[in-house]
This record gives structure tokens, C-alpha cells and sequence, in this order.
């Protein structure tokens, strides 16, 4: 966002403009400053029900224009009222030396609604300045609301009603008659994705966990599940020893993972839900935009050497999950579908869609089945396709326009090397996706492997994919399984690859560290 305007150091003092003749005391010709607004007549509003606009200004000669600029400070000045309805916004009063020529500033409203916290449709925005600007000082603001949990903005007519068919079955409780359990961990997708809205993530007490024994000495000798169950995912209900005869149960406690099976150790570790705004937009990175940032035994000597994760015999570039161990978004469906609450399904796109299916499958092509006496597949093919339509089109989170500390500490995420891996944009077919990660594997120390692989790369047995980080102010707890509470703790317990950020964040001032903090939070 622009910034207050100043005078060059070497700009002579303002001319002095007398607006009610509009004359320079020097000569007879007019020289008024002129303003014109170059915001979009349609304007998205951000999730804290921010307008933003932009306002050109022009001085023939150099004038001083007080005019009302950022919402950062006192408000005061700035008339905003909506057509048709109550609206208020106001904005502090700046005062800006405009030197000849021209220069933009960015006004930012702050909106609110009526009490029943309707939203406004439009407003009508008048400038007041000290002199007078010779303008049309009176700009209309058609508003589009775009919040957390909402669709894409661009959307045909058929994917909207799909994305909210599918919000309904992602909130849908499924019952044993309908195919759930007989072993699971909920009863619904939004159980564990619903803070703080629908398709966020989960409090920790919502964490599942993983199970393997490993049979040999190599990353590849390892189980895709413990038995009974069909997957790594260790389910909190049901019992039994085998999957056809387990019993479906309401009550359910934490499973004691034993320690060998078969004679072989066993692995666990935990997982907190990650948030799926914007996700469906990875589907639209192509493979070589990923490749751009492939190092794996890290050629520029920077200690950055992450690596994509494969499924399918390595055909299949990751893009989802803690380890990139997914493909696309049908399989990130289909397979905690089945994982985490027992429900069976058909593949939607089969083989017209390149995906990676390890949770639920050996084959992405393979339906999914189960012994518990409902018949399978236990998901209508419309309501599957409701459902990977409405994680496909939820909308990312929308950035807060940034304070003076967050624009600092921007800066000084870059500086300290976080954007290595927390790339800020990749380009996509349907434009630049800011979600600040490389959509790539990376070492992050022992104290944070799980040992667990998922995928075809064997490294992701010790890495992890680098986590999004657009929105990140509402996916508390952080990391992958939810250890650490705050993001000075995330950014703490960076190791291996990060510990040089994380070296080079500590060693700042508790300033610079507070505003890469304050940066994070308005992404």
C-alpha cells in the first residue's frame, strides 16, 4: 500500500494556492492540485471489512493538501455512507507535501454494518482536503464481501451451487446406517476443520493419530498401517481385531498403540488439522513452477534443499498434506473420507485426474470399501463431487492491509531468509497464489521428524512440506502436530533447513522479531 507522500530533501517550499480564486499569487493562471480516484469501480472487501482506495494526485506546482490517508491512527475527517442503508467510516486527517507532478495515496476505510450486521453493497466516498482540490471529490464503491470460509470470486453459476451443496456435506454428521465406522475418528469433515470457521483447522484436542511398524532397515520397509485398520490413521472408536468384524461403537478412547507388531517396532506420531482455504488454487501450479525451486542436495550451497514428494511410482507431483504426499484434491478427499470416518467411495474423475492415493489406495483408480454392513460405496458420486467442489473453490485468505511494522518486518522475514522456503507467490494458470510456501519437502531437525513416510520420496520420512502461511493468524496451534501454541514458538522450533532463519530471527531486537510477528498476522 502507499505510503504518506514527502518532499524531496532538495524540493523547494510549496507554492501557496489561493483555491477560492484559483490563481497562484504569482501569475493569473490556475494552478489547482487535481485528484482523481483509480480504484475499480468494483471493490473486494478484506476479511476485517477493509476498502481500500486510491486516490491520484496532481499539483501543477508544489502545493500542500491536507486530505484524510491511512486507517492507522486518530479517525476523523473521512465521510463514507452507504446508499440505501447506514454505514460509518472515517480515517485520520494526513497532511501531504505534493511536489509537481504526481503521486497516489492509498485511502483505507474501515467498515462497519448495521446492527444486524448486514453488510453494505456500496458506499459513496467524498474527500474533504485544506485547500480545496479541483475534482470530482465523490467516488461510488460497489462492494464485493469475500471472508474467510467464502468461494472464489470467480466462479460460474453451476460451481457456486456445487461449492454450497458441498459446504452442506462437509458439515453433514454421517450415521452407521450411512457407512460410518466402523472404525473413526469423526463423524463429519468439519469436526476436525471448523476454526474458525467451516474448512479451517481444529484445537488440539481435535489431533489424530498415525501408525507404522517398520519391518526392515530401509525407509521403504515400512507398513501403511497397524492392523486392523486400512490406513496410518489410528482411529479413537470402534473395536474389534479385524476390520470386517469390528464393532461400530459412540464411546471411544485414544487407542494404546502397542509397541511392535508382528515383532517389528512400531512408529506413531500426532497430526493437527491443516486449514484448506484457498488449497484448491495449488491444483493450478503447474510442475515445472515447483521444479523452479528444486535443490535436493542444495547446488547453491545455501542450506535450502527441498524436494517435491511423488506418488505413483514418482508420475505425480505432491501438493497437499504435511509431506506434499498428495496429489490433488479429489484423493485429499477421498482418503480421509475413508481414513478418518469409515465412508467408502467411488473415484469421481478415475482416470482423467493425475493423483497420488497412499492413505486409502495402492491404485488412485481403486474404489474404496469396507466390511460394516452399509453398502458401498457409502458417498452418492453427486455428493462426492459436491464435497471435492467445495474444497476446490474456498476462497484464501485475503491479506490486511499492512501497518507501518508489518511493511518492517516484511523486510526483515525477508532478510532473515524465511522467504527462501515460505515462498511469497507462485504462478499459477489462474494467477499469482500468495500462500508464502514452495509446495516443497524440507528438513526441519530430529526434534520435529516423525519418521513416518508418506509418499514415494523417501525423504519425506524426515521432512515435511513447507507450510502455507497466508491466513496463518487464524491456524493456531502451528506445526504439524500442534506442539507449538504461538508463532515466536513455531518460528523457534525451526531446525535443520530453518535453523539459519531461525538463528538469524533471534539474534534481531525484540522490534524487528515483533514486527515479523505483526507481518505474519496480516497475511
Amino acid at each position: 500500500m502507499s505510503r504518506q507522500a514527502t518532499a524531496p530533501a532538495q524540493a523547494a517550499a510549496p507554492t501557496t494556492v489561493d483555491v477560492r480564486r484559483g490563481t497562484r499569487d504569482s501569475d493569473a493562471g490556475t494552478a489547482l492540485p487535481r485528484a482523481r480516484f483509480s480504484t475499480p469501480s468494483q471493490e473486494v472487501q478484506d476479511r476485517d471489512g477493509l476498502v481500500r482506495v486510491r486516490v491520484e494526485l496532481s499539483a501543477p506546482a508544489a502545493a500542500e493538501l491536507t486530505i484524510p490517508a491511512t486507517v492507522f491512527g486518530d479517525t476523523s475527517r473521512l465521510r463514507a455512507t452507504s446508499i440505501g442503508r447506514s454505514v460509518t467510516a472515517s480515517l485520520p486527517a494526513q497532511r501531504f507535501v505534493i511536489p509537481a507532478g504526481a503521486t497516489q495515496v492509498d485511502l483505507v476505510l474501515s467498515v462497519a454494518g448495521r446492527p444486524d450486521n448486514d453488510r453494505a453493497d456500496s458506499l459513496v466516498v467524498q474527500l474533504h482536503s485544506t485547500p480545496a482540490i479541483d475534482a470530482n471529490d465523490q467516488h461510488i464503491i460497489h462492494l464485493t464481501h469475500r471472508g474467510l470460509g467464502d468461494p472464489l470470486p470467480d466462479l460460474t453459476p453451476d460451481e457456486l451451487d456445487a461449492f454450497n451443496r458441498g459446504r452442506l456435506v462437509f458439515e453433514r454428521r454421517f450415521k452407521p446406517s450411512e457407512g460410518l465406522g466402523p472404525f473413526y475418528n469423526a463423524s463429519s469433515c468439519s469436526s476436525c476443520h471448523s476454526s474458525p470457521v467451516v474448512g479451517g483447522t481444529s484445537a488440539l484436542y481435535r489431533n489424530f493419530y498415525l501408525g507404522v511398524y517398520q519391518f526392515g532397515s530401509t525407509v521403504f520397509s515400512q507398513s501403511t498401517a497397524i492392523p486392523p485398520f486400512l490406513s496410518q490413521v489410528v482411529p479413537a472408536f470402534g473395536t474389534g481385531d479385524q476390520h470386517s468384524g469390528a464393532t461400530f461403537s459412540l464411546e471411544g478412547a485414544r487407542v494404546d498403540t502397542p509397541d511392535t507388531v508382528f515383532g517389528f517396532p512400531v512408529i506413531s506420531a500426532q497430526r493437527n488439522s491443516i486449514p484448506l482455504f484457498g488449497v484448491g488454487l495449488f491444483e493450478f501450479v503447474s510442475n515445472a513452477t515447483i521444479f523452479e525451486n528444486n535443490d535436493p542436495v542444495d547446488l547453491d550451497g545455501d542450506g535450502i534443499s527441498g524436494q517435491p514428494n511423488t506418488q505413483i511410482n514418482g508420475t505425480a507431483i505432491g501438493r497437499f498434506g504435511t509431506k506434499a504426499q498428495v496429489n490433488n484434491i479429489e484423493l485429499f478427499t477421498r482418503a480421509p473420507l475413508q481414513s478418518q470416518m469409515g465412508i467408502t467411495s467411488e473415484p469421481f474423475e478415475g482416470s482423467n485426474s493425475v493423483v497420488s492415493f497412499r492413505q486409502a489406495s495402492t491404485d488412485p483408480n481403486d474404489p474404496t470399501t469396507d466390511n460394516d454392513g452399509a453398502p458401498d460405496p457409502e458417498i452418492s458420486r453427486q455428493d462426492l463431487g459436491d464435497l471435492i467442489a467445495f474444497t476446490k473453490f474456498l476462497a484464501p485468505p485475503v491479506k490486511r492491509p499492512f501497518s507501518d511494522r508489518a511493511l518492517r518486518g516484511e523486510a526483515f522475514f525477508e532478510t532473515a531468509g524465511c522467504a527462501k522456503c515460505h515462498v511469497p507467490s507462485l504462478a499459477s494458470s489462474r494467477g499469482p497464489v500468495d500462500a508464502y510456501t514452495d509446495l516443497l519437502m524440507h528438513d526441519m531437525g530430529e526434534d520435529l521428524a516423525d519418521d513416518i513416510r508418506l509418499g514415494d520420496n523417501p525423504g519425506s520420512i524426515k521432512e515435511f512440506r513447507t507450510q502455507p502461511l497466508w491466513g496463518i493468524s487464524h491456524a493456531a496451534p502451528y506445526l504439524h502436530d500442534g506442539r507449538a501454541a504461538t508463532l515466536e514458538e513455531a518460528i523457534t522450533a525451526h531446525e535443520g533447513e530453518g535453523a539459519a532463519s531461525r538463528d538469524a530471527y533471534l539474534a534481531l531486537p525484540i522490534d524487528r522479531r515483533q514486527a515479523i510477528i505483526e507481518f505474519l498476522e496480516h497475511l
